[in-house]
């Protein structure tokens, strides 16, 4: 049975936030520079603090202090939950829980890693300074689902229509700006672009190494078959089989019809396979004749076909 990790970090994160509020008046003392002043607890063993790290080796704080977020205004957690929700399920469901979970936390801690370090390169306050919340992560997931699903239509500020991958561009373009501009808002811009940058790696790595983006259940298995040395025929037949049924099940019962490991498949071909329609001619009882073998462009004509069938 798989997890969902997308509502357990939002629950993890609600009830940190729980104990933050109970300890938000429990402070110990922290010295800044020889200046000794006061910081809640929680921030101070979990937030990442650069000083704490160097000094007394608080390495977990690299990873901790994306569960933490301010007391002071409830907007801070709401709004990093509300975009692990919206950004986070489905991608969780495209790519299965494990998967999920590690890309979260991996650019949790590539945001955690690049304030970190930008903190010893530029020394000042930058030193000094506690950071805590989830955005650095929330900014890895929000280049995530660009990248999966670029043309779903997002309501910005609840009203503008906005495609996905305009929004990461959008996003990514202004975190920069307001980075480079040094504009004193409370807000870690570093930790932002860190966890889009870390990202961008993600994919980039994953891809060149081929560790494709499969999907749990039918593709997951898929892609353990197509690793068996020795049989690449019977792999292109299983494969070939697989995409005739899911034509024929289209054709007779409507996309509905389809279960979720078919759709998980169709998705994973959509995201690997780049078509321009007008570049893929392709027959449908050509395509559905077992003895066809294909040409080389099997999976472009496959998703065409299947486009096709989604329009009606």
């Amino acid at each position: 049975m798989n997890k969902n990790w997308a509502v357990s970090i939002i629950i993890v994160n609600g009830l940190i936030f729980l104990i933050q509020l109970l300890l938000r008046n429990v402070f110990v003392p922290y010295d800044i520079a020889g200046n000794v002043v006061s910081i809640d607890i929680a921030t101070y063993y979990l937030g990442l603090i650069p000083q704490l790290v160097v000094e007394k080796l608080y390495i977990w704080q690299i990873i901790s202090y994306m569960f933490l977020h301010s007391t002071s205004s409830f907007a801070h957690i709401l709004f990093n939950m509300y975009a692990v929700f919206i950004f986070g399920m489905p991608v969780e469901r495209l790519w299965g829980s494990k998967k999920f979970i590690i890309y979260f936390l991996i650019c949790g801690i590539g945001a955690g890693v690049a304030i970190f370090a930008i903190a010893l390169i530029t020394g000042g306050m930058g030193y000094y300074i506690p950071t805590i919340g989830a955005s650095g992560a929330v900014f890895g997931l929000l280049l995530a689902f660009g990248v999966l699903f670029p043309n779903v239509e997002i309501l910005l500020f609840f009203i503008i229509p906005i495609r996905a991958r305009t929004l990461v561009i959008l996003y990514g373009g202004l975190e920069l700006f307001l980075e480079l501009s040094g504009g004193a808002d409370n807000i870690s811009h570093i930790g932002h672009l860190g966890g889009l940058a870390t990202g961008i790696l993600y994919f980039i790595v994953t891809r060149k190494h081929a560790i494709r983006y499969k999907t749990k259940g039918f593709v997951a298995a898929q892609m353990k078959k197509e690793a068996i040395p020795n049989e690449p025929d019977m792999n292109y037949k299983r494969e070939a089989e697989l995409q005739r049924a899911i034509v024929k099940k289209l054709r007779e019962h409507g996309v509905e019809s389809l279960n979720d490991d078919e759709v998980q498949y169709i998705h994973y071909k959509e995201i690997m396979i780049d078509i321009e329609e007008e570049d893929v001619t392709c027959d449908l009882q050509i395509f559905l004749d077992d003895n066809c073998n294909g040409c080389g462009n099997r999976d472009a004509c496959f998703i065409k076909i299947v486009k096709s069938f989604k329009k009606e």
